[in-house]
């Protein structure tokens, strides 16, 4: 562990280009951003009426979504511009969400008509919008290394999740499907991804980003190598936390309560370590990695805590990580 910090109940958390994290408070309406070492920069209230949130921050705004509205805010806290909207929501997962990227542009996801939407995120100004192959459903973005293309998964409860590759081209959403379930993250070179399973696509898969041919996979319940408790099942959190490694957490007891983390090699997706953090970790303890080897985790203590793969990991021979 490098560091850990005590904050108001934990939401989300993202990582922000070039400054850290930012953690989410939905019980507060606010948030808080943390430099890599988890030291807190600043802490904001985040513009909205409602409790539940998903927000994205840069280096010159903060945007949150609601099921209500759409807000964009200044550094210095000055609201810029608000959309108002209605998204109904009829017992299926529905989540709008945000992404501000490093050209200017907020991305946004609207369950209502199942689109995803540009805007200049200065002006409030609408740039595009393309319908999704999906139906309502929960969206989470995953910015792809170049800065240019946002990824985004969209679940759909028992349907089959949608993975997509979006950018903008002449002022146009332009994009495609990404084969496989849940996209969960890009190398750093951006050439492939992190898919992982649904109940109709059981593989956890690396893929590569062009083609989205399979590079390497395994069943969800079957790492090899991996020699733990019989009977275990893949839960839903998993992180590229390197080029090298998948950190991927399986149920520790019966009641799903808690989980044990595993790391596995991208080159194979076999087993390399049991990661023993001294701690219980409860049922979503992943909570964000920064693709260099870090990653965060939180639970119910509401406290954020920051790890780091150690030197070596495993005997294979140097090097031979770089092969696949």
């Amino acid at each position: 562990m490098i560091a850990d910090v005590a904050l108001p109940p934990v939401g989300w958390i993202s990582e922000v280009a070039g400054v850290g994290w930012m953690v989410t408070h939905p019980t507060e309406s606010s948030a808080t951003i943390l430099d890599t070492d988890l030291r807190v920069v600043t802490g904001f209230d985040v513009p909205v009426q409602a409790q539940r949130f998903m927000a994205s921050v840069n280096q010159q705004h903060l945007a949150a979504v609601t099921l209500d509205e759409l807000v964009v805010r200044d550094r210095h806290g000055q609201v810029l511009w608000r959309r108002e909207h209605t998204i109904r929501c009829a017992g299926q997962p529905c989540v709008p969400n945000c992404h501000l990227d490093a050209q200017g542009v907020l991305w946004v996801y609207l369950p209502a008509g199942d689109e995803l939407v540009a805007y200049d995120a200065a002006t409030g100004a609408e740039l595009d919008r393309a319908r999704l192959e999906s139906s309502v459903g929960a969206a989470y973005f995953f910015p792809h290394p170049d800065g240019k293309r946002i990824g985004l998964h969209v679940a759909m409860g028992q349907d089959t999740p949608l993975s997509h590759l979006a950018w903008l081209a002449d002022g146009r959403i332009q994009g495609r499907n990404l084969p496989g379930a849940f996209l969960n993250g890009f190398t750093s070179t951006g050439d492939r991804y992190l898919a992982l399973p649904h109940s109709d696509v059981p593989e956890i898969a690396i893929r590569d980003v062009s083609t989205g041919a399979i590079v390497v996979a395994c069943g969800s319940t079957e790492f090899p190598g991996y020699n733990g408790d019989s009977g275990y099942s893949l839960m839903e959190a998993a992180a590229l936390v390197s080029d090298d490694f998948v950190l991927v957490a399986v149920n520790a007891d019966d009641d799903g309560d808690f989980e044990n983390h595993l790391l596995l090699s991208t080159r194979g997706l076999r087993w390399q370590a049991d990661v023993d953090y001294g701690l219980d970790m409860t049922q979503n303890a992943i909570a964000a990695p920064d693709g260099q080897g870090r990653w965060l985790t939180k639970g119910p203590d509401a406290t954020v805590r920051l790890w780091q793969l150690p030197d070596r990991i495993t005997d294979e021979i140097p090097g031979q990580l770089d092969l696949w």
